[in-house]
């Protein structure tokens, strides 16, 4: 073999082997792309409220009536009613002395779980006692067994509705003929006492009774609140801090409104609530219910 035909064999090579890897280079396949998912945001848990602290209502435990009977035991009358006042519509429950008179007036607010059969029985014992109650419905009649239901409770009526609904109902309460319209006070309970304290700084009453509800620390808010306050919180609430009750209590004093605060050791959330059976402290509930006695019978009795 000659050395031109060894050079022709050594290019006919040369430019195969650039040919074929020419080609593999061309047949590489684009790596499959690894998906990539896009994280979907988590569900948010709803806001602890304190409420959860205290458990799920035991709904065949009647209420604090079992507990504290009450000291007058006068007859009285039990009816709903449905309200109507300024274009504004919803139920209430109401209690009243069956004697003819003049009685003090309470407008007084459910938890979170709805007017059930324990706030019920909680009017039918603050009548006994010689005042006419009326306890709103500011859920329209949805009664919650569940968190979940209760949760949903409040997400469905913000206070841009409960507000104005309240106000109906203290109108249709001041325009009762046996009810002094110059002596009514608020009373609730949880959401409720959170309701209680809503109704003390847009209305003019005579007391405002709050039992472990949502307050304020805002001197611009509070300086709408000038009638006598009656505050009943659990020292173990884990929704409403110690540090919060006292500085309510601070501004409340320093602006010149009379505020009885009581903050309830070994108590949580919902401690007079005996249907929540994890949480009620019947010592503290009973002593709170005295309280709550004296304090009508000092700002809606005397004079």
């Amino acid at each position: 073999m000659n050395k031109t035909t060894v050079n022709l064999i050594t290019v006919f090579l040369v430019a195969a082997i650039v040919f074929v890897a020419g080609c593999a280079a061309e047949e590489k396949t684009t790596p499959e792309e690894t998906p990539v998912s896009t994280p979907t945001p988590e569900e948010k848990e709803p806001m602890p409220t304190g409420h959860e602290q205290g458990g799920e209502p035991d709904i065949s435990y009647m209420g604090l009536a079992d507990v504290f009977k009450g000291t007058s035991g006068i007859d009285v009358s039990l009816s709903d009613v449905e309200i109507d006042e300024d274009d504004v519509t919803l139920l209430a429950f109401m209690v009243q002395p069956e004697a003819e008179g003049t009685y003090p007036g309470i407008i007084m607010i459910h938890e979170w779980w709805g007017l059930n059969d324990h706030v019920k029985s909680m009017a039918d014992v603050m009548a006994r006692e010689g005042y006419v109650v009326l306890t709103v419905d500011l859920f329209d009649g949805n009664v919650a067994t569940t968190v979940e239901e209760a949760q949903a409770n409040i997400r469905d009526n913000p206070n841009e509705e409960t507000i104005p609904r309240m106000q109906a109902a203290l109108k249709y309460l001041r325009n009762q003929a046996n009810v002094d319209p110059g002596k009514i006070a608020s009373l609730g309970w949880c959401y409720g006492g959170g309701q209680s304290f809503q109704l003390g700084i847009n209305e003019d009453l005579q007391g405002v009774v709050i039992y472990y509800g949502q307050i304020s620390t805002d001197e611009a808010v509070l300086v709408e609140l000038d009638e006598p306050v009656l505050g009943i919180f659990g020292a173990d609430d884990t929704s409403i801090s110690v540090g919060d009750v006292r500085e309510f209590e601070r501004i409340l004093t320093e602006q010149g409104t009379s505020a009885d605060i009581y903050d309830y050791e070994g108590a949580g959330h919902a401690f007079a609530n005996p249907t929540n059976t994890q949480a009620f402290r019947e010592k503290q509930a009973i002593d709170a219910w005295n309280k709550t006695l004296d304090f009508m019978r000092l700002n809606l009795k005397e004079e």
